[in-house]
Parts: C-alpha cells; sequence; structure tokens
C-alpha cells in the first residue's frame, strides 16, 4: 500500500500545510496548520470553529485531515487521545497501527457516509540530535481506495504538503513572503499561511489558524495562535479556559512566541513582517 512519491492535489475544503523547521544542525521541528472553517453544501452554510489539527500527549506524533470532516475528526481525536501505554520507537511501527486502527474503523462505519479524505501523519524517532522527522500521508477515495506515501522533508525550512482548497492561496503567499529577507524560515511559512487565510481569497477557508508541533525531545505539542488579539486553540475562542490549558506554547501571526494575549515572551526572538506583502485583511 505504501508507495514513495510526489503528492497529487486533492479537492478540499480547508487550507492545511505541513512544514519542516531546519536549523544549522538538521530538520529541529514539524509543524501542521490548518484553518478553521467547515463548509456544508455551500458558502452560505460555515462554521469557522472547527477542530482540524490533533497531537498526541504521549507520542510524538501530529495528525491533520482535508476532504470529508466526520470520519477524520473523530477517529483522530481517538487516536490522539490514547496508546499512551504503547512504545514504539520507529516511524514506520508507529504509522502501521495508526493505518490499522484507522481501517479497521473505516470498515464499521456506514456505506453510504463514507467520502474522501486525506490525513497527514507526521512523526519523530528517537530524540535531540538523534532525531529524524518524517511525514506520511493516508488516503482514501471512493475512486482508488486506500493509498498511502511517504514524503521527503525538505533540508532547508520549506513546506512538506500543502492542501485543500486555499492551497494555490497559501503558495502565492509563500512565494511573496520567499521573496523577502524572511524566506527560507518557519515564520515565512506560517505568515503566508494567516496572510492567505485572512485575505479572503479562498472563500471555504476562514476562522482562526490552528496549530500543533513536533521539536527534537517529548511528545507533540499543541500550539495556541493568537488571532486578532485574541487566544485560540483548535479554532476556538480561548478566553475562558482555566489557566492550565493557557499554560501551553503560543505563537503570532508572524510566528514569535508570546502570551495568549500576544505580549513577546522575554528572551523570544522577535520577527518582523517584511514590507509590501499587499492584500490581507489579516492582522498580526
Amino acid at each position: 500500500m505504501t508507495h514513495r512519491g510526489r503528492l497529487g492535489k486533492l479537492p478540499g475544503v480547508t487550507s492545511l500545510v505541513c512544514w519542516a523547521g531546519v536549523d544549522a544542525r538538521g530538520t529541529a521541528s514539524l509543524y501542521i496548520a490548518s484553518d478553521s472553517r467547515i463548509t456544508w453544501g455551500g458558502e452560505s452554510r460555515r462554521w469557522d470553529l472547527g477542530r482540524k489539527v490533533f497531537a498526541s500527549a504521549n507520542r510524538p506524533e501530529i495528525y491533520g485531515y482535508v476532504g470529508d470532516v466526520l470520519f477524520p475528526s473523530l477517529v483522530l481525536g481517538q487516536v490522539a487521545d490514547s496508546l499512551g501505554g504503547i512504545e514504539l520507537t520507529g516511524a514506520e511501527q508507529r504509522f502501521e497501527l495508526f493505518q490499522r486502527i484507522l481501517l479497521r474503523s473505516f470498515c464499521a462505519y456506514p456505506e453510504a457516509e463514507k467520502r474522501d479524505f486525506k490525513i497527514c501523519f507526521a512523526t519523530r524517532e528517537d530524540a535531540l540530535m538523534q532525531s529524524r522527522f518524517e511525514v506520511r500521508t493516508l488516503e482514501w477515495s471512493t475512486r482508488t481506495g486506500w493509498t498511502s506515501a511517504v514524503v521527503a522533508v525538505p533540508k532547508v525550512s520549506d513546506t512538506v504538503v500543502v492542501w485543500g482548497s486555499g492551497a494555490s492561496a497559501v503558495n502565492r503567499w509563500r512565494e511573496r513572503w520567499n521573496s523577502t529577507s524572511e524566506g527560507g524560515t518557519s515564520r515565512a511559512v506560517f505568515g503566508a499561511f494567516c496572510d492567505a487565510i485572512g485575505s479572503g481569497d479562498d472563500r471555504l477557508s476562514g476562522g482562526a489558524p490552528q496549530l500543533v508541533g513536533l521539536y527534537r525531545k517529548e511528545a507533540a505539542r499543541v500550539i495556541g495562535v493568537v488571532h486578532r488579539g485574541a487566544p485560540y486553540l483548535f479554532g476556538l475562542p480561548a478566553d475562558d479556559f482555566d489557566s492550565h490549558a493557557m499554560q501551553q506554547e503560543w505563537r503570532n501571526h508572524v510566528f514569535e512566541r508570546c502570551t495568549p494575549r500576544g505580549d513577546l515572551l522575554q528572551g523570544a526572538q522577535r520577527h518582523r513582517r517584511p514590507r509590501g506583502l499587499a492584500g490581507t485583511r489579516q492582522e498580526k
């Protein structure tokens, strides 16, 4: 089932990007970001608070999806919150278990409700300077059934996959950012992604950006996003969340490490937004 090669386009009603952060010592991180808009049968029937990215609390695994909403959102939530006692160090072992769980669940899913979707699975083998990061995809379609792929992780800070109806908008904004002095960085990828959503170029993408990540050590991380001056987790306004829920990492639209209110953390690197990126309504 698994093959290696370039990814094809997948129609979807979302914007999703997976990218690698690379420093002088090699790949240091993987991230998956998505918008929060879910649309039913037309632009007038939409909801901007839908969860589309997931992070395991116990393992170095992050996931995101495009296409059908119901099955992926339910099963990825189940996987992310389970399997805590299973020690699998290899990326291939982890993906095989992940794939087996999804296939078993999908077999019990009503045939009439099965719709096309695609999942991005990112993980890390070992830790610290022995870390090896890997990205795989798992897709089901009415035409081809199940397919999977291993996707090459770039040697520089850049995208691994860009999916959904907003993919062309994300790529246009990424080209703009990459033409500046900020190009070739994680902040350029995330800044371009936020600009693409905020621009309204793709009307099927919207709401707050949502973000998960992997680093060289520890399990996956949920990363809150400060969107238009307010904190969001998984696309949901987090103003009323308790203090424990607000203690994870936070980023703003230029990928600065910040507080839930958007203030730069002490010692955090300041990033600048390049001049001349016209055409966006997205605020920092």
